[in-house]
């Protein structure tokens, strides 16, 4: 995609107009761009129907998606607009703020509202054009653009926000220090503000990271899956707290403490956690809240027999508790007329895909079952949602 091409194209009004026509089209066929791309020869035909489509795409997790452009990569890196305006919030009370690796700037248009002086920093030429575009489509002028390495960023400001790169080609990466930059080298950021919120990547081994004391990391999920650690410094943190859960879909935060609760039989109900709880090992802080207790020291489930209205996760009702028989479980299935076996397995070696190929299913009927590993034994647990 010719970015410089598509941008100078749409700095007239007349352009923009056309593009917005384009945007109308009900669909993008291979026909369709053939006989735009031979009526219309001087016009970059092709970049703008590359850029409707990637508008689409991102429809859903960006509602202004139409209008704003992207890349590629540029649209699967980018925060969802949810999360956007979380890490808005963070920095509400600082008005000279770094957005480094800014990216096509999704953060960077929730951040950079209401603020006396951003800096907007990304390494590549192409996205920060388009990032400059999108915050000025967005009525934003007061960021300054610097094509440049995050690291080597040298001025004071109140705080800074910084999603490094975390790929390579089409792989991602974990480890902290093959993030770009470096994990050490944001953390020498903390020279020109103590107050630095990171991006990480949610399947970071983060109790083999070495923090500041002053810091939190906050896990972060949206509808029921975790989207990002975000390791909070300085101001940004919370105080006395290491590991947080922050459900934004819905509004929720939990926080670490020194709770300790009782491992049960299971009972009645069964409660299975929000990832960002499990994931920052706050199962037992959740567990005192319901008056739950574990079903295992070493399984993050929950069980109590009375029923509790909770949106931290997903309750469910138990219908039937048996040792691991296939025999059992075929006939338990059979005699319920199960037509749908959702399976969700903790410490069982097999996939689910693996075992539901076992299973003969027929029926109307549709059952969860939990396959949990208990010490050195497995037990079948089959249940349902309670809506």
């Amino acid at each position: 995609m010719n970015i410089n091409k598509l941008l100078e194209f749409l700095k007239e009004k007349k352009n923009r107009k056309f593009f917005k026509e384009l945007q109308k089209l009900k669909e993008i066929t291979i026909n369709e761009t053939q006989k735009l791309v031979l009526s219309n020869p001087e016009k970059p035909i092709k970049e703008m129907l590359s850029q409707i489509i990637l508008q689409r795409r991102n429809s859903s997790k960006i509602p202004i998606s139409n209008e704003l452009l992207f890349t590629e990569r540029g649209a699967q890196q980018a925060s969802s607009w949810t999360i956007a305006k979380y890490h808005a919030k963070k920095f509400k009370d600082y008005n000279k703020i770094a957005d480094l690796c800014c990216g096509t700037g999704i953060d960077l248009i929730n951040i950079a509202k209401a603020k006396e002086q951003v800096y907007a920093v990304d390494l590549d030429a192409d996205i920060l054009k388009l990032a400059e575009y999108n915050c000025t489509n967005q009525g934003l002028n007061n960021i300054n653009y610097e094509q440049a390495k995050a690291e080597d960023f040298n001025k004071k400001v109140d705080a800074i926000f910084i999603d490094p790169d975390r790929r390579s080609g089409n792989f991602r990466k974990i480890a902290p220090e093959e993030y770009s930059p470096p994990f050490s080298k944001i953390l020498e950021l903390r020279e020109l503000s103590r107050n630095i919120a990171v991006k990480l990547s949610p399947a970071i081994d983060y109790k083999n990271l070495e923090l500041p004391k002053d810091s939190t990391l906050e896990f972060v999920s949206e509808n029921g899956t975790l989207k990002e650690i975000l390791l909070c410094m300085g101001k940004l943190s919370t105080k006395n707290c290491k590991r947080k859960a922050v459900l934004l879909t819905p509004n929720l935060m939990l926080q670490n403490s020194d709770v300790k609760i009782d491992v049960s039989e299971i009972q009645r109900y069964m409660f299975e956690p929000d990832p960002a709880i499990i994931r920052a090992g706050l199962v037992q802080e959740l567990g005192s809240e319901l008056d739950y207790m574990l079903i295992d020291s070493k399984l993050a489930l929950l069980t109590g027999s009375q029923i509790i209205e909770c949106d931290f996760g997903n309750i469910y009702e138990v219908d039937k508790v048996m040792k691991y028989d296939l025999k059992q479980v075929r006939k338990y299935v059979r005699e319920k007329e199960i037509g749908e076996l959702i399976v969700k397995t903790r410490g069982f070696p097999e996939s689910t895909e693996q075992f539901r190929k076992k299973i003969k299913l027929n029926g109307d009927n549709s059952v969860i079952m939990f396959i949990l590993r208990i010490g050195d034994n497995h037990i079948i647990v089959f249940v349902q949602i309670v809506k």
